[in-house]
């Protein structure tokens, strides 16, 4: 049985005082005196009352954004204050209970999720029990949910566990995988939280597809007419759809999303005041003539071709498309803005949008596909393509190529990853200049580049030479990579500390692009 979970409209007073980073509360003069002692401070007063404010501990505070952007996602039932609690057994005098921090159910899904939080960046050594006891529950609380929130067909159940400031090990990350225990950390919330600020409702579709890739998606299988037919050496299909049926499927793979390890991502992130200049174009009538790209996963599209006389692929066969849809496989290449502008506006259950999807693009194609529509149309920023190598070469057969590709996945995971000295001090293509993120991309991946750490090639460029990085494969090669660039850049802060965090301010000069042209010499040394 679960307990203090209430519907949507209830909790909104709840949501204002979560939303805030203090807490607030009112009291009689002489009790407003005892709590200024406790830390308490006084805002305002009169004979009768005193109005006092207290910053909210990190863990709390950590806790109520986890909550406060599901309740922006408008789950349909969510926790109260304090959390909800599971009750094990019933008609016990005495039964017992897990306190879960936050639960958000509605009609696709029910979510547990525990946050833990650390005052500044750590590695988690109990996080293996963490995920443990989070992972006991999974059966007692899809049971509870059944029982009290019945429906005609199976809801998914996700068990997740929301990181502050925590820095996982490879061990960490396969035993919550094991347990499937879905991990989330500081910067995916912050992504989360930007786009749904940006997107409203919908961006809880594209939070349901990192938590339940490939699961299928209740009652969206459909059957629309389409036209098949090959663009260069791929096919594709070209079709329309209702933007409300898009958005329940579709995924885009943006640069600001956390998991800086992950290579499928290639979209720049969602310029609000654009999207706001969509929506008043579509309650003006506005109609979109030019096509959404998407990539379907393999085995999601069934074609069944209609009689025609021309069997030529190259001109269009017309026939009937099946789409199964699921989480996560409807992979927007192109066209981001004009679909989420219709996220939670009237029209987008009675429009269409006239679509092109391509179908099992690997992410390195539909990088290049990306790159290939939008430099036509406005130029691209040197440091996203930097980003994008990683994509583009990371199955590349050239040695060299492919080397290219994992120094521009490490340098990502450097400013990604808490622990790392280059912690949110590298500008990457949607981050803005400030005197501590004020590391290039393209400069630091010039640095390892040049050292020749990784392979180069030898004997009139017949021959490859693997250099001390080099692992064997791309993921350990990346990961020894990170290692190094940690260990060696850790060192050099730790003896320089009050000038490292100087960055390029006032006093500062370590921190910053200058240092990094002289260090090719001192990474070979090393």
């Amino acid at each position: 049985m679960l307990t203090n979970v209430d519907e949507y409209q209830t909790l909104f007073s709840l949501a204002r005082s979560r939303a805030r980073n203090y807490d607030s509360t009112t009291v009689p003069p002489k009790q407003g005196e005892i709590l200024k002692q406790e830390g308490w401070i006084e805002e305002r007063s009169s004979l009768r009352s005193m109005r006092l404010t207290k910053p909210k501990s990190h863990g709390a505070y950590f806790e109520d954004r986890v909550w406060t952007l599901l309740h922006k996602m408008g789950f349909d039932y969510m926790s109260g204050q304090g959390g909800a609690q599971l009750v094990l057994g019933a008609g016990r005098e005495v039964a017992p209970e897990t306190q879960i921090d936050v639960v958000a159910i509605d009609s696709e899904i029910a979510l547990a999720i525990e946050c833990k939080s650390s005052a500044s960046p750590s590695r988690r050594l109990q996080f293996t029990q963490e995920v443990g006891k989070h992972s006991l529950i999974r059966e007692r609380f899809a049971a509870a949910v059944r029982g009290q929130y019945p429906l005609e067909y199976k809801r998914q159940t996700v068990l997740a566990i929301f990181l502050q400031n925590a820095s996982l090990t490879e061990n960490d990350r396969a035993r919550a995988k094991d347990a499937n225990v879905v991990v989330f950390q500081d910067q995916e919330l912050l992504y989360y939280e930007q786009l749904v600020t940006h997107l409203g409702p919908a961006a809880k579709y594209q939070f349901l597809a990192d938590m339940m890739p490939g699961k299928s998606v209740p009652g969206l299988q459909i059957r629309v007419p389409a036209i098949k037919t090959r663009m260069g050496k791929y096919s594709c299909f070209s079709f329309s759809l209702s933007p409300e049926y898009l958005l329940k499927i579709a995924y885009v793979s943006h640069r600001s999303k956390g998991r800086a390890s992950d290579v499928n991502t290639y979209q720049r992130m969602l310029r609000k005041s654009r999207l706001n200049k969509i929506r008043e174009y579509i309650s003006n009538e506005g109609i979109f003539p030019t096509n959404v790209v998407i990539n379907l996963d393999r085995n999601r599209l069934q074609f069944e071709r209609s009689h025609q006389e021309s069997e030529n692929i190259d001109s269009g066969i017309a026939g009937w498309l099946d789409i199964k849809a699921a989480y996560k496989s409807a992979w927007v290449i192109d066209g981001q803005h004009r679909l989420f502008a219709y996220s939670g506006h009237p029209d987008s259950i009675r429009s269409k949008l006239a679509v092109v999807a391509f179908e099992g693009l690997a992410p390195s194609e539909q990088a290049k596909l990306f790159i290939d529509i939008n430099a036509k149309q406005k130029s691209v920023k040197q440091s996203l393509l930097m980003e994008l190598v990683a994509e583009l070469n990371w199955d590349a057969s050239d040695e060299t190529i492919r080397a290219g590709a994992i120094i521009s996945k490490a340098v990502q995971v450097l400013d990604a990853e808490p622990l790392s000295p280059l912690y949110q001090r590298i500008l990457m293509a949607n981050a803005s200049k400030d005197i501590k993120r004020c590391i290039s991309l393209t400069s630091l991946y010039s640095v390892l580049e040049k050292a020749n750490l990784h392979v180069r090639k030898v004997r009139s460029g017949t021959v490859t030479e693997h250099g001390p990085l080099w692992a064997g494969t791309n993921e350990d090669t990346l990961e020894r990579t990170v290692y190094i660039v940690e260990q060696w850049l850790g060192v050099v802060k730790a003896s320089t500390l009050e000038w490292w965090d100087k960055g390029s301010g006032p006093g500062g000069g370590i921190a910053m692009n200058d240092v990094y042209q002289c260090a090719p010499k001192c990474f070979r040394r090393t």
